[in-house]
């Protein structure tokens, strides 16, 4: 029978993934700048499982005021979000994501503020809070503009950009005329989506923007725009976000249907190796995504197939001690009281606190009794 998820699955015990009360998820830190002499604030949303697994996560770094950050993490994670499972044969819409708000670049400085952002911003989530791996920059207007010259940098960290309605098009359709300046799309992977409305100041200016993208013949280079027809400036951001991140993270969702559960381990590694392919960067299939297949396989009492996929996992995450706790608890539910044991206790030896497995320790003691 078909259900709804509520983030954690029932499998489980809920009480698992529940978060701490006093663990954040939102942060407000301060960057000591040298190439902007000056402090900047930068506003750190994480996703709802950050303390409780291994990850590693995408990366999107927004310009803007607050407001403007706050709602586009907002649709981020409600898209990300791990509803319907079994309705809709997969783990989401688009994957978890670190979230980074980091205000307006500077309009007369831009090669300085990607120095900031590059150099000081990047180093500093890595270093304080965690690696990522897949890049987004995210901007609009003024700061459409700068994640142009900073996807046009052929030092760019950044994989994919989202620019809505940028300014000084016309500096950037010069630049596309140049064939020196579009080669360094011909070996380097990049996505863009660049949205534009009929009712914006700069609308005939993007336009022209956008034909000159179009006539780019690169396989590695993937672009897509939206023309909205009654959005002014103010407005065409908001309402082209999801398309943007539809876009960006196409080749990430998983989908797994139940003809293919007896498969599922061996085609969600295949998945992660041929999107690793696509984008040219290594993905490792994210460590809670394997406890959300794991609940599919669960319903759907494939249990074998769901502790082969649980040791996939541990032995990706060695350190992930729920891996060994579920696969204490689907023995035990098997009558395998031994296996059981052995990975409650290596679970426990991971993570004393894990309540799961303590929880399987005990009825096995009772067991025992």
């Amino acid at each position: 029978m078909k259900k709804v998820l509520i983030l954690v699955f029932t499998l489980i015990q809920t009480s698992l993934f529940c978060q701490v009360k006093d663990e954040g998820f939102i942060f407000t830190d301060t960057i000591h700048s040298k190439y902007l002499n000056k402090n900047e604030v930068i506003y750190i949303y994480l996703p709802p499982d950050y303390y409780h697994s291994n990850d590693y996560y995408p990366l999107q770094v927004v310009l803007g005021n607050h407001s403007r950050i706050r709602m586009y993490y907002s649709i981020s994670e409600y898209l990300s979000t791990s509803y319907q499972m079994l309705d809709l044969n997969q783990l989401h819409t688009i994957p978890e994501t670190i979230v980074i708000g980091i205000g307006h670049a500077q309009r007369n400085n831009m090669e300085t503020y990607k120095e900031f952002v590059f150099k000081e911003v990047l180093p500093f989530i890595d270093k304080k809070y965690r690696k990522c791996h897949y890049k987004s920059l995210i901007g609009h207007s003024v700061d459409g503009e700068f994640v142009l010259h900073a996807m046009f940098d052929e030092k760019s960290p950044f994989h994919a950009y989202y620019s809505s309605a940028p300014t000084n098009s016309d500096y950037f359709v010069n630049m596309l005329n140049g064939k020196s300046k579009t080669q360094a799309f011909s070996y380097s992977k990049k996505i863009l989506f660049l949205a534009a409305s009929k009712n914006d100041y700069f609308y005939e200016d993007n336009l022209k923007l956008i034909s000159a993208f179009d006539k780019i013949e690169n396989d590695n280079f993937l672009f897509k725009s939206i023309i909205k027809n009654i959005e002014t400036h103010h407005t065409i951001f908001p309402v082209t976000i999801t398309d943007a991140l539809f876009f960006i993270y196409n080749d990430w969702h998983f989908s797994i249907y139940e003809k293919d559960s007896n498969n599922a381990t061996e085609l969600f590694m295949k998945h992660y190796e041929a999107l690793s392919e696509k984008i040219g960067l290594k993905i490792i299939p994210p460590e809670f995504d394997f406890y959300l297949l794991t609940y599919i396989l669960d319903v759907r009492k494939q249990m074998e197939e769901k502790i082969k996929l649980l040791k996939k996992c541990q032995e990706l995450y060695p350190e992930a001690s729920n891996a060994a706790a579920y696969l204490g608890r689907t023995y035990y539910s098997m009558g395998d009281l031994e296996n059981a044991m052995i990975y409650s206790e290596r679970s426990l030896s991971l993570n004393p606190e894990n309540k799961f497995a303590k929880q399987t320790k005990l009825l096995l003691e009772k067991k025992n009794e």
